[in-house]
């Protein structure tokens, strides 16, 4: 008997953690980007706004929750490159990260809504090889990349990326 009264409190219990995750997984809607890129990176700012980033130097960004989006303009010479992370601060701004061996990691940064960027920092570490970026504030970000020499590189700024 205690092995039944058991196995239906189990019973209950799994139902009460599942229907919060069944009413999670309804909130997903489905968005077609209109890309054939592979889509690495993604940041949600709010108020509908999103930026995403992928292969091929592409970079989206929709402004009515993900209904539309809109492909950016590449970065020059970016064509080829590989935009694993996305950084943005509201529908203008946002720093793209490329990730590759060498000066192909490199941090892009827009100020105009995406029609043009400004390369703002490039992998000085002809090793290297860049993983993640994540930004606190408009100022102070981190760099995440692959070992070097069997030590983690890890990059700070506090302007930004601007030095």
């Amino acid at each position: 008997m205690h092995h039944a009264i058991t196995h239906r409190r189990l019973h209950a219990a799994f139902a009460i953690l599942l229907l919060p995750t069944l009413a999670a997984q309804a909130q997903w809607d489905i968005q077609n980007s209109h890309t054939t890129a592979s889509l690495r990176g993604i940041d949600n700012v709010g108020n509908g706004i999103a930026w995403a980033s992928g292969t091929n130097g592409t970079i989206l960004r929709t402004e009515d929750g993900g209904h539309l989006w809109q492909l950016c303009a590449i970065p020059p010479g970016a064509e080829k490159l590989d935009f694993r992370g996305i950084q943005a601060f509201d529908a203008n701004t946002a720093i793209v990260m490329s990730s590759g061996k060498g000066d192909l990691s490199r941090l892009y940064k827009t100020t105009d809504g995406c029609q043009t960027w400004k390369l703002i920092f490039t992998n000085p570490d002809k090793e290297g090889f860049w993983d993640a970026v994540q930004f606190n504030d408009r100022n102070f970000g981190v760099l995440l990349g692959d070992p070097v020499d069997g030590k983690f590189v890890i990059m700070l700024t506090f302007d930004g990326g601007q030095k």
